[in-house]
């Protein structure tokens, strides 16, 4: 029987971390599904979903040891069948909101989404230098599913206006 796991694994960025990560996964017998990996603030973190056997499920937590040596943090969880169908009924709804960085932008767009029951499938979030100026500019990127009994246009309304009320710039992606 097919089980899923997610590894979850951070550390000081060096080179050679998705390396060791997938040749412990490989090495053991396990297969990659989906992965999200980034270095911020010069730490690498990595969400790994893979999938593998019930009999390699203790080899592959035994080797969790040996990225421990190499100066990662690392944890299993279980995981469901990303195939199986769990998915919430809904609309997608798809945004990027660019703004002069300020405390607080995060938190008042997922509070308004969660008074929604919005279902976060995505965020990501930057900030980098304004090309002119340097100034710390923000920039959320927002990939979401709007229950099928709420309405999508009403929610795009309320992101509108929170966008109007904390002056940042909101596109719509289809």
């Amino acid at each position: 029987m097919t089980k899923y796991f997610i590894l979850l694994s951070s550390g000081k960025d060096r080179p050679g971390i998705v390396d060791d990560i997938s040749t412990l996964l490989f090495d053991k017998g396990a297969n990659i599904e989906d992965s999200r990996m980034a270095v911020m603030g010069g730490c690498f973190s990595s969400m790994t979903l893979f999938s593998c056997t019930r009999e390699q499920v203790e080899p592959i937590r035994g080797g969790l040891e040996d990225l421990r040596g190499l100066g990662l943090e690392a944890h299993l969880h279980e995981a469901e069948d990303p195939a199986g169908g769990t998915a919430l009924a809904g609309l997608p709804l798809k945004f990027e909101m660019t703004a002069m960085d300020h405390p607080g932008i995060v938190q008042r767009v997922v509070r308004m989404l969660r008074k929604n029951d919005v279902n976060i499938e995505s965020l990501e979030t930057q900030v980098m230098g304004a090309p002119l100026s340097g100034a710390p500019l923000f920039d959320l990127r927002l990939e979401a599913t709007v229950p099928a009994d709420k309405s999508i246009g009403k929610v795009k309304e309320q992101l509108a206006d929170l966008a109007g009320e904390m002056n940042l710039d909101l596109v719509f992606k289809v």
